[in-house]
């Protein structure tokens, strides 16, 4: 893996591969965010997932038609080791045990994938972005100060696509999450000061 390997670094903002690319391998995060994103309807991105340290990202490329079906973009200055598609091909006949931990991965993305697409098929505005602020404090956790952790990587708009809105929508609920003391903003930190009333959004 050493001999073979490559180390990328990519700068905020940068696209690591695009949707539709010919799948060439398998990218390991070494430090870093990435937003892992679909194309939809108009143009408007669907982040399908959150990625950091010790993720991994181009798998889903791995199929019969042998295309990334999504893409990837650094929210931070990131550091990515990329392994070539025959390599990682042969790593997995060599080695049942990775191979059995990769289908299990991939069968909970699935599980989490399907559990996602149906709170988005029935929630709110209000909801919505709730379930964003919980999926994030989830990735990241909070600091001392209560504070989502690396919030300022994440504009609006980032927050709006993980949960299918436009940012004027996010914006304005967290104005009024705000007035309910739900939460604290500052510029872009996001303070929680009532967690239980956060989630009691979402409960249905």
């Amino acid at each position: 893996m050493d001999e073979i390997k490559i180390i990328n670094r990519f700068s905020k903002k940068q696209l690591i591969f695009h949707e539709g690319n010919p799948t060439d391998g398998i990218y390991f995060i070494q430090k870093g965010i990435i937003k892992v994103f679909k194309k939809g309807a108009f143009n408007k991105n669907q982040i399908v997932r959150i990625s950091t340290e010790g993720d991994f990202l181009g798998h889903r490329g791995f199929s019969t038609n042998n295309t990334y079906p999504v893409s990837a973009e650094s929210l931070s200055d990131s550091l990515v080791c990329f392994v070539g598609k025959m390599f990682f091909y042969k790593i997995l006949e060599e080695t049942p045990k990775l191979t059995i931990n990769l289908m299990l991965f991939l069968a909970d993305e699935i599980n989490y994938e399907e559990a996602r697409l149906r709170d988005m098929a029935v929630f709110n505005v209000r909801e919505k972005v709730a379930k964003a602020i919980i999926m994030l404090i989830e990735k990241f956790g909070l600091n001392n100060a209560n504070e989502i952790n690396y919030l300022e990587e994440f504009t609006r708009q980032d927050i709006a696509e993980l949960v299918g809105l436009n940012p004027n929508q996010v914006t304005k609920i967290l104005a009024e999450f705000k007035e309910d003391n739900i939460i604290e903003t500052d510029n872009k930190k996001i303070k929680i000061i009532d967690l239980k009333k956060l989630e009691k959004i979402i409960l249905i």
